[in-house]
């Protein structure tokens, strides 16, 4: 008969399984309250019940008090929000010459790691929301109160230099309204730009309107650059002409006076007899100074 005495193999290690298991449930239940893992690009803020440690935790692995709580701040590039929405924030206002203007923008930041605990201390995580909404709203609402229409409409055109002009002063503006609040070291705004500026329907049907007038007039003013153009060409080509003629008649008047004065009577006679020589057809019958032929004798 069996020892009942002797160990059971299989019971054994169901038992060592599930001390085992029992051992890795504690230790998942208790890495949360003793580990903090930072991923890249993020800041570790250590918060004891409600008091913030001064130092921050760099990316990787950590040991830490199970009391405390390890809250993480992204400190890479970030794009604004607006209203937990959207990358776009939207503004309307009335340019100085009162046209009513939309305009959209877009902002990249990122939190200084170094004084991402001031930030944490004196706004906690919903920074985007408690000090980033004002600035960024109020800055281009300002700024298109500053200008007229037509300053607006061109920079609504992407790489004119009214555009880079309004980026550049919503860039400073935001920094500015940040700085006031005393988060500028903490956000670091990196870039403001427009991504669209618009004007109700019949402002752009009057501007559509007018452009196409002023390509037609351009057009009218290239056609009458060309005709009279045309017509210079036209007096110049009569005028060089008329002088041509006025020169080879000159030219010729000259040359008939020239020959008129060298010719001479025994000239004009060898060349008469010249021609009569070089003519086969011609007899020649020499005459006298009486003008009566001369019978040649033998």
């Amino acid at each position: 008969m069996p020892d009942h005495n002797e160990r059971n193999p299989v019971g054994y290690v169901i038992g060592i399984g599930f001390l085992v298991l029992l051992a890795l449930l504690v230790i998942v239940l208790l890495w949360g309250f003793f580990v903090a893992t930072v991923p890249a690009g993020s800041v570790g803020i250590q918060d004891t019940f409600g008091s913030v440690h001064d130092d921050t935790l760099q990316p990787g692995f950590h040991i830490k008090s199970p009391f405390t709580s390890v809250n993480m701040m992204n400190t890479r590039t970030q794009k604004y929000v607006d209203y937990g929405t959207s990358d776009t924030a939207t503004i309307v206002a009335l340019s100085n010459d009162g046209m009513q203007t939309t305009m959209g923008i877009a902002v990249n930041f990122h939190i200084n790691p170094s004084t991402a605990v001031e930030l944490y201390k004196r706004v906690g995580l919903g920074y985007m929301d408690i000090v980033m909404v004002n600035p960024i709203h109020s800055v281009p609402r300002d700024l298109i109160s500053k200008y007229d229409t037509k300053t607006l409409y061109s920079a609504s055109k992407e790489g004119s230099t009214d555009r880079a002009k309004l980026e550049q002063e919503l860039y400073e503006g935001i920094k500015e309204r940040l700085n006031a609040v005393g988060v500028s070291d903490s956000i670091v705004i990196e870039q403001v730009s427009i991504r669209n500026i618009d004007f109700p329907q019949v402002y752009k049907d009057s501007i559509t309107s007018k452009m196409r007038m002023d390509t037609e007039i351009q057009q009218k003013e290239l056609e009458v650059r060309k005709q009279q153009m045309e017509a210079q060409r036209v007096v110049a080509e009569a005028e060089g002409q008329a002088n041509a003629n006025v020169a080879r008649a000159k030219g010729e008047a000259e040359a008939n006076r020239i020959r008129t004065a060298s010719l001479s009577p025994i000239l004009l006679q060898y060349t008469w007899i010249q021609g009569m020589l070089e003519n086969n057809n011609t007899i020649y019958i020499p005459i006298d100074e009486n003008g009566i032929p001369v019978i040649r004798t033998v």
